[in-house]
């Protein structure tokens, strides 16, 4: 049992650092010494563990020698933990999620996962029991675990001395700015008809109303993907996911896109961002021309750091310990709440250099999911513990998620107050928008990310200019997340950057719309969409065969069907063609400016299109 216990955790330490090495690579990390003490205590205890189990059934069914133990447990774990590691990277990071396209068939996928499982435990076995036979201290389980708590006690203490610091050497150089302070709020899955300046009857926003009456509110504005990493990459850019390329979830924003804290600091305004959500941290490249950019870091289960929570034992240990075992939970394990943000953003403020204009991010997680029972009790409902709740639920659902709102609410007002009581409100630009919203089971399912109905592409887009501006103003024209880091560069008092795919939008209720239609697009869990909604109608595509379950091809009247209850696709087939035509085009111009994409060509037709739509002139 003992040689069995060694032979496991260091086949799995094997693995754990192998993971751990991809990590690094993938995200230029360097070496990371939290990655490396959660990859080593993680995957060796894991280890440890299977090769203990291993041992006792040997013990009982056989007799072999103790070299033979360490082969058979090493080969077995090093065989599991490698085939399951590697089938989730390369279908989640290879394949995208889905099959479509893939150069395997699933059948054939699972054939190869097998062979390569059999290839890795032979050659390991022989690996193992050799290094047994020459190396006895290595299948002794006091050299290996003992060992292995030395390296770990040693990265601790790398992670103790190399902890990151928030605040960079430098910062925005040159002339300061002479603009107003621009702040961008934005709450992370938050549908717009769930504010009451929005409609909503059951929910309340004062604060966020307010800020409406203060400014002008886009009555129909629309999120360019229904998940976070794509949508934020188009707030940041002014460029469509297809565009921009932070697309699916092993995917970071590239270096060549140009963003709006880049443009910002570019003209001297001080830069700062507070992130609160992992799929913007700077691990995935968000942190682009911020001087200070702070991802406000959860307390990750199992002491693990931002860094480790991408391996693939710390996601199965959580998914494990979410719906298995705890029964409580809180909220700081998830993201962190709106008074830290709101703190973190007022403490900066204070510490500033007041000669200079800031260009500030804030970002709030509330309402996301867990959805937290307010105040704080440790109840909520969570995916990971539920990921496919009853129908039954969805009203709790909504109570609770209309609560996250109404405590976030409470806590923008701390934060306006302060901002009037320092002089800093009146003047200020501040734009409060979401990623993307939400799903209560009005399509058959729940969550975000897997649909481009309105419940999840709809958000809330307000804009309070400073003295001067217009006030209390609804704008019903149809905008998207494409606009706002032109309307913020522009109310900045700076020229847009030519590559920005949206357009300044105008504050008045009459200020025409910068486009006919908005574009949607999601590729998520292998589910391929695209929407398209101009003139009242809406076109939904997604791939065949997605996971959803969703119909290969919509259309709404969404002008006297909003709720997108009654599919029209087999009466209106002309009316889908037209939409679906103009679609493409702009499919092929975000392709065309795609940042990896040089000169990729465009159809006459949809040329012609393109040029009917305004993007080319």
């Amino acid at each position: 049992m003992g040689s069995a216990l060694a032979g496991g955790a260091l086949a799995a330490v094997v693995v754990g650092l192998g993971e751990a090495a991809i990590v690094i690579a993938e995200r230029h990390l360097g070496l990371d010494a939290g990655l490396l003490y959660f990859a080593g205590l993680s995957y060796g205890g894991v280890g440890a563990l299977l090769g203990l189990g291993i041992g006792v059934v040997l013990g009982v069914v056989t007799r072999v020698t103790a070299p033979t133990a360490y082969g058979l447990a090493g080969a077995s774990v090093l065989a599991v933990l490698a085939t399951v590691i590697g089938r989730f990277r390369v279908f989640r990071d290879v394949f995208n999620e889905t099959f479509d396209g893939a150069p395997l068939s699933p059948p054939q996928f699972q054939a190869a996962s097998a062979a390569a499982a059999l290839a890795l435990f032979a050659v390991a076995f022989l690996v193992w029991r050799a290094l047994a036979r020459r190396q006895p201290r290595l299948a002794s389980p006091l050299v290996v675990v003992g060992g292995l708590l030395v390296a770990v006690a040693a990265a601790r203490g790398g992670m103790a001395l190399g902890a990151r610091q928030e605040r960079p050497a430098s910062v925005a150089i040159g002339q300061p700015a002479k603009g107003p302070n621009v702040f961008l709020i934005v709450v992370d899955t938050l549908r717009a008809d769930h504010l009451s300046c929005y409609g909503a009857r059951r929910n309340r926003t004062p604060v966020i109303d307010g800020l409406a009456a203060d400014g002008t509110r886009f009555a129909r504005a629309y999120a360019q993907a229904s998940w976070t990493r794509p949508s934020f990459g188009t707030i940041f850019t002014s460029l469509y996911p297809s565009s921009h390329r932070a697309i699916h979830k092993a995917d970071a924003l590239p270096d060549a896109v140009v963003t709006l804290a880049e443009v910002m600091q570019g003209a001297g305004y001080a830069t700062v961002g507070f992130a609160n959500n992992i799929n913007v941290a700077p691990l995935f490249g968000f942190q682009q021309g911020f001087d200070q950019y702070v991802f406000l870091e959860p307390e990750f289960f199992f002491g693990a750091t931002e860094s480790a929570a991408q391996l693939t034992i710390y996601n199965q240990l959580r998914l494990v310990r979410e719906r298995f075992i705890s029964k409580k939970k809180w909220v700081e394990n998830y993201y962190q709440p709106a008074d830290v943000v709101v703190k973190r953003g007022l403490d900066w403020i204070a510490e500033r250099d007041p000669r200079r204009p800031f260009f500030m991010f804030l970002h709030f997680m509330e309402p996301h999911d867990p959805y937290f029972v307010h105040p704080y009790n440790g109840e909520a409902y969570a995916r990971v513990a539920d990921p496919n709740p009853d129908p039954s639920l969805a009203e709790a659902y909504r109570d609770a998620y209309d609560g996250a709102i109404r405590f976030l609410d409470g806590e923008l007002a701390t934060f306006i107050a302060e901002l009037k009581a320092k002089g800093l409100y009146d003047d200020a630009v501040l734009l409060l928008t979401a990623d993307h919203g939400e799903e209560f089971h009005e399509h058959g399912g729940w969550w975000h990310g897997t649909t481009l109905y309105d419940e999840q592409l709809a958000v809330p887009l307000i804009v309070k200019a400073g003295p001067g501006a217009a006030k209390g103003v609804v704008n019903d024209a149809v905008v998207s997340s494409l606009d706002i880091a032109p309307t913020l560069i522009r109310a900045a008092g700076l020229p847009v950057p030519p590559s920005m795919a949206g357009k300044p939008l105008g504050l008045a209720a009459d200020a025409p719309a910068p486009r006919d239609h908005a574009f949607a697009e999601s590729e998520l869990e292998g589910n391929s969409l695209q929407a398209y909604r101009s003139g009242g109608m809406k076109v939904i595509h997604a791939n065949a065969g997605n996971p959803r379950g969703l119909p290969e091809h919509q259309l709404f009247d969404v002008a006297k069907d909003p709720g997108e209850q009654q599919d029209l696709m087999a009466t209106r087939t002309e009316a889908a063609n037209k939409l679906t035509a103009d679609m493409r085009a702009v499919e092929s111009h975000a392709e065309a400016i795609a940042v990896e994409a040089t000169g990729t060509s465009i159809d006459a037709a949809s040329e012609e299109r393109l040029r009917a739509l305004g993007y080319v002139r």
